[in-house]
């Protein structure tokens, strides 16, 4: 698969002292969960990501030639109790997750330009609770899985009008079905 990637981010992979951080970013209706791999706080994209650390712990990504959608699994360990009244009360499936694959100069600065490792959704979400400390673990599906999912339409003036309201060119559909047409000479 060929990687689109700046010319910054390729000199910063090729140096002798290599800085990884991967980049999480999962959108919920409260508002946004924003993790990176490191510790402190870090600002890029103007948002400010949280350090995780060693509690923020991610499947290995999986790449194929064939056209598949492959998940991730997210875990959290340690996790304050306003993450779980999160995961407790709020909608989250199918909302979106993004993961990016940043490298950090000798600054600690995010170099230009992070390569989007994973697109998709969240699907399920467990949380363990040990009465010490709670983790939370995210399975993600790939947006490809949207491939899978068939799309159900007919052709009835209802279903025209959800998608255009005030649409009327299906309004005479059902009259027509009966319709007896002669094509040709009429014997």
């Amino acid at each position: 698969m060929s990687r689109v990637l700046t010319s910054a981010f390729e000199v910063e992979i090729d140096a002798d002292n290599l800085r990884p951080a991967l980049f999480i970013k999962a959108e919920f209706d409260s508002g946004d969960l924003l993790l990176w791999s490191g510790l402190g706080e870090i600002v890029w994209g103007g948002d400010t990501y949280v350090g995780a650390g060693h509690l923020l712990n991610i499947s290995a990504v999986q790449e194929s030639q064939k056209l598949q959608a492959s998940g991730l699994l997210f875990t959290l360990s340690g996790m304050p109790t306003s993450l779980v009244s999160i995961a407790l009360t709020e909608e989250y499936q199918w909302r979106p997750i993004t993961m990016w694959l940043a490298v950090m100069n000798t600054d600690y600065t995010v170099i230009a330009d992070p390569y989007k490792t994973f697109a998709g959704k969240m699907d399920v979400m467990q949380i363990s609770d040990d009465g010490q400390t709670s983790t939370m673990s995210v399975a993600a599906e790939n947006n490809l899985i949207d491939l899978k999912s068939s799309k159900e339409r007919r052709y009835t003036n209802e279903d025209q009008i959800s998608e255009y309201p005030g649409d009327l060119g299906l309004q005479f559909m059902p009259t027509n079905a009966d319709v007896q047409i002669t094509w040709g000479k009429s014997s």
